[in-house]
Formats: structure tokens, C-alpha cells, sequence
């Protein structure tokens, strides 16, 4: 058979899935399948493209191969940003666990390797065990991970909009009733929409009830803020009532339909979180579409992993179907493992 049969035949799959992944993008973005879909198809065109510039471009293996020696390097390089991001966000936002979760992955991808090898280091097949286990589940968590950020990215860059009825901007921590910059990024960017927007322009819903360190609610501050801009008060509608996101969209929702509005919502929350308040969105069965408004660079690393984990935890029966494959070759692993131990 010939050999241009074997980079062909893949190529034809991965147009083929392509298409299909755009056609479910298109469809609805808020689906965690496409996630699922992208991250391989991702994976498949960068060895196919690699596989064909290295028979086109005449020592492509070798810089490849350079590459491919520097990895440790880079992960090191990778765990000191997020052990470095996870002191910034200590020594300005506080200790909390919300916040240090770039220090603690930072400090797990350093310190796993060196468990493995002490691990292994004992030479028993129990320890063997442990340790590809271990191997297998940070493998398996940095698979989601990296799934997770990449999908993020492509909902920023190529947002579904459709004709918006209301934008919905979700609340956060005021101080004093005054927006902090977190909460005026995502004001901002929902300003942004609405005056992009075609006529008749959408109705403006700062969302959020009042924490009990708020001096009024959230709402009530956010409408503020959006006056202070020029936004006419007849198009602004407050939802003063809601404590966390789900609240934030059925409230609001219910506003907006007592209207008669015709069209979707347009979610704006802060970019970290526009993946999941878009997940939570379609669970409820909202025809919405969700868009992050701007943080600052150093929030973002331990903010994401939170989501990360949050869409885990929200979506425990397809992460459970996706560790399936996983958790087969590590029964398999022990198997083989157990069976060496025995005959020797």
C-alpha cells in the first residue's frame, strides 16, 4: 500500500471530525462533549502537521528533537510561574485555600516526580503500583486541565452571540457600595456589548444580592456604576436578590422574560469563569451565552484552577467516563505487575 495512503486517510478523519466539531460549536458552545471533541483534535492535527513538515523541511527532526530534550526544563519553567503566581495571590489577596491553589499545583508538579522516584526507590511491586498509579492520575488530571483551558480559549476568541434580549452581568464583592476592578471588568465588558449591539438594543441586568459584609446589593451598586457610564436608566434592570451563579442566571432570567423580550441572554462574568457560568447556563436549560469580562493577568491561574475543579465537580458522571480509559490500563498495569511478582 502506499505510504502517502497512511498521512492521507488521517488527514480525511480529521476534516471530517473538524466539521463536526464546528457544526456542534455553532450549534451550542456549552457543551462539555466539545471540549471533549477539540482536545484530540487538537493533539491530531499538531502530529499530522509535524509529521508532515519534518518528510518537507530538511532538519525539522532535529530542532524537534532539541525540543523534545528542553521538556524538563519547561516543566520546570512551568511549575516555578505557578509556585511564583501562588505568592503573588498569597501576599495580595490572603491566605485563603481559594486563593493558593496555583501555589499547591505548582508545588504538587515539583514535588510528584520526586515521590515517584522515592517511591520506586523501595522496589517492590506494590511500590511500582503506586507510583504508575500515581503517574496515571496526574496524567489524567492534567488531560482535563489542559482540555479545560483550551476550550476556555476558544470560547473567548470565537463567541456565539445571536440576538441578545438582555446582558446579564453577574455580581461580586463591592466594597462600600463601590465596584471593585474585578466587578468593573465584567461591567465594562457588558457596557461594550450593549453598545455594540443592534437596535433595539438589549436591557442591562446587574445581577446580585446584598453579602453580609455589603452595605446595599450588589445589583443596586452594579446599576450605579452603569449610569455613572450613560447608560439610560430605563434599560437598566436590577436583580437584587441572587447569592450565587445559578441564582444570578434564574433570577434574571425570569426578569427578562416578564418582558416579553424576544432573544438570549448574554452572561458577562469575569473571563476565568465564562467556561462554567456558560456550562451552568445550558444545565438549566437557558438559551444564553455566556462572555468574560477583563482580570488582572495574576488572578487568573489559581482562579481558572478553581473553575477546573468546579466543572469536575459539577460534572462528575462524563469526567468518571473519561477516567474510564485511564483506570483500564492501570488495572491492566497491576495485573501484569502482580503476575511478575508472583512468578519471580
Amino acid at each position: 500500500m502506499d505510504s502517502t495512503y497512511f498521512g492521507v486517510f488521517p488527514a480525511f478523519i480529521l476534516l471530517i471530525l473538524w466539521a463536526v466539531f464546528i457544526v456542534r460549536y455553532r450549534k451550542d458552545p456549552r457543551r462539555l462533549s466539545n471540549a471533549i471533541l477539540l482536545f484530540p483534535l487538537v493533539l491530531g492535527s499538531i502530529s499530522l502537521s509535524i509529521n508532515l513538515l519534518t518528510s518537507l523541511v530538511p532538519g525539522l527532526g532535529l530542532v524537534l528533537v532539541l525540543v523534545f530534550l528542553l521538556a524538563p526544563l519547561i516543566y520546570l519553567v512551568f511549575a516555578g510561574a505557578l509556585i511564583h503566581n501562588g505568592v503573588v495571590m498569597w501576599r495580595r489577596e490572603g491566605p485563603r485555600m481559594s486563593n493558593l491553589l496555583s501555589l499547591v499545583a505548582g508545588l504538587a508538579v515539583l514535588g510528584l516526580p520526586v515521590l515517584a522516584f522515592a517511591i520506586l526507590s523501595i522496589n517492590t511491586w506494590w511500590a511500582y503500583a503506586f507510583a504508575f498509579v500515581l503517574f496515571m492520575s496526574s496524567s489524567l488530571a492534567a488531560c482535563l486541565f489542559s482540555m479545560l483551558l483550551l476550550y476556555a480559549w476558544v470560547q473567548a476568541k470565537f463567541p456565539s452571540k445571536g440576538q441578545g434580549a438582555a446582558v446579564v452581568v453577574l455580581g461580586a464583592r463591592t466594597i462600600q457600595g463601590k465596584v471593585t476592578p474585578l466587578l468593573r471588568g465584567r461591567l465594562d465588558r457588558g457596557i461594550s456589548l450593549y453598545e455594540t449591539a443592534s437596535e433595539p438594543k438589549p436591557l442591562l441586568v446587574p445581577s446580585g444580592g446584598q453579602g453580609g459584609d455589603e452595605v446595599e446589593p450588589e445589583g443596586v451598586s452594579m446599576a450605579r456604576y452603569l449610569q455613572e457610564q450613560g447608560i439610560p436608566e430605563a434599560q437598566i434592570m436590577v436583580e437584587d436578590q441572587a447569592k450565587d451563579t445559578l441564582q444570578n442566571l434564574t433570577f434574571s432570567d425570569a426578569l427578562v422574560r416578564q418582558q416579553k423580550v424576544e432573544g438570549r441572554l448574554w452572561v458577562v462574568t469575569s473571563d476565568y469563569h465564562a467556561l462554567r457560568a456558560g456550562f451552568a447556563s445550558r444545565q438549566l436549560g437557558l438559551d444564553a451565552r455566556a462572555f468574560g469580562g477583563k482580570t488582572a493577568a495574576y488572578y487568573r491561574p489559581s482562579a481558572f484552577l478553581r473553575e477546573c475543579v468546579a466543572i469536575v465537580r459539577d460534572h462528575k458522571l462524563v469526567v468518571g467516563l473519561l477516567a474510564l480509559p485511564f483506570a483500564a490500563v492501570v488495572i491492566g498495569a497491576l495485573v501484569l505487575l502482580l503476575n511478575y511478582d508472583q512468578v519471580r
